[in-house]
């Protein structure tokens, strides 16, 4: 059976397992060709621009690689908005680096998958 998540709830489900299990192929689902994900590096003052599956793939490669100690992950805010289609996430892992981040992410109206994620994080 395909991936067809009906809510905006259930496209996060699966995107928040996948991505504290490192599940590439689980959470690559969740992206498609007209996917955008944009980053903002605070401490380096970069920007970076992911497009479509494979953007989302490279991104994902090295964030997963960079998070590699995982022991104080949290996410002290998760907003889903069914109403609005989007996923205020704020989250930390100090242990692998990142201070702080927040991630905005607008989903698609009928498909549910990611059309447009802004991240913004600091390491240290």
């Amino acid at each position: 059976m395909a991936y067809a998540p009906s809510t905006v709830q259930d496209a996060w489900d699966n995107h928040f397992a996948a991505f504290a299990a490192h599940d590439m192929d689980r959470i690559l689902l969740d992206y498609d060709e007209d996917s955008v994900v944009t980053t903002y590096d605070q401490t380096a003052d970069r920007i970076s621009v992911f497009k479509g599956v494979e953007g989302a793939r490279t991104l994902f490669e090295g964030l997963f690689e960079a998070l590699s100690d995982q022991s104080d992950l949290a996410a002290p805010v998760i907003d889903v908005s069914e109403e609005s289609n989007m996923v205020f996430l704020v989250w930390r892992c100090p242990a692998s680096g990142f201070l702080d981040a927040t991630d905005t992410f607008t989903h698609n109206d009928k498909t549910k998958k990611i059309s447009r994620q802004n991240v913004a994080y600091k390491t240290g």
